[in-house]
Order: structure tokens, then sequence, then C-alpha cells
């Protein structure tokens, strides 16, 4: 009779630690995969992020790409692979300066600290950068850029935050993404 009774409390236990579980389980973000439309590149959003077409100027013309975003209250993940179309040599060093600097102007920032990164076999940059909202508010956030001169490509991932607090979740964001031959594919 003991042990049917110690069996039977610890079903109890356990049924209400689950109850007590299940519900900080449930209200845990469940991370989306995304995966460009052509396997170039890969990264992971809080939420199922929005696709768009996108043209942005540059020196061989304007440039049309697709970019996948996600965007809440305080904070945008952006993520993009863009494939120049140019026959010849391509410059990364250009490509990285240019794409750094398209990605400030756009919303009127600057950089306030860069240094030298690599990903999955390809040269970038991580670019913490500011710009300013309002009088009272400012953007903060980082930006990871990649190129590759075969084929001539970039890579562009930011998080992006209108508040004074650090985004918990940009690091995560930014640590998602793969390139390359190391994109994840939904299985």
């Amino acid at each position: 009779m003991r042990g049917k009774a110690s069996f039977v409390i610890g079903l109890v236990a356990l049924a209400v630690s689950v109850a007590v579980v299940a519900p900080a389980l449930a209200g845990a973000p469940v991370w989306v995969l995304y995966t460009h439309p052509d396997k170039l590149m890969s990264a992971r959003f809080p939420d199922r992020p929005t696709e768009t077409e996108q043209e942005a100027p540059s020196a061989i013309g304007p440039i049309h790409f697709k970019l996948a975003m996600f965007a809440d209250n305080t904070r945008t993940y952006l993520a993009t692979a863009i494939v120049y179309p140019i026959k010849g040599k391509f410059n990364v060093k250009g490509a990285l300066d240019g794409a750094r600097d398209q990605a400030l102007a756009n919303i009127k920032g600057k950089a306030v600290a860069e240094k030298p990164i690599k990903l999955d076999g390809y040269e970038g940059r991580e670019v913490a950068f500011e710009a300013e909202v309002t009088a009272t508010q400012r953007i903060r956030g980082a930006l990871r850029i990649f190129a590759s001169a075969t084929p001539p490509s970039a890579y562009i991932a930011t998080a992006m935050r209108v508040t004074d607090a650090p985004d918990p979740d940009a690091q995560k964001f930014l640590d998602s993404i793969h390139l390359g031959k190391r994109t994840e594919r939904k299985r």
C-alpha cells in the first residue's frame, strides 16, 4: 500500500511540476528559421519574418534583392543576401565599405565601432552604430556584413533597437546567421 501511495504522490508531484513549467515554456519565444529563397543565407528570427523585394542604389546601378525583416515595438532584425550582376574583378573590401555606408545612410546613422570578422569562410565586418530618431530617442544596433568575390555577393544582417536597454535577443539573432554552404534549410 505504501508503494502505491508513493507512486500516486510522485504522479501528483509530476503533474504539478508540469502544470507550473508548461506556462513558462509556452511563453518562451519560438525562433523561426528563415532561408533566403536562393539558399544564400539563413537566420533565425524571434517570429516569422516578412520578406519583401527591395532596390538600393550602387556604383553599378540599382541592385534588386529580397529582404527578410522582423519588427516589434522596440526592435528590428533584417537579413539579406545580394548577388551583384557584374563580370570581372570584384572588390570585396569595396563591397564591405559600400554596404556599410549604404546601411548607415538608410537610417542616417553613424558607426561607433567596427571590427573585422569571419563567418563560414566569408570575410566581414561587425559595425556597432547609432542613429537619432527624435531628440530623446536613439537607435542602437549592430550590423554584420560579409562579402565574396565568387560569386560577387554581399550578406547583411542587422539588429537594432529604439531604447537605451540592450536587446537580449540581438546576439542570438546575429549568431544564428549562416552563409553559402553552411546555410540552414528546413527539413
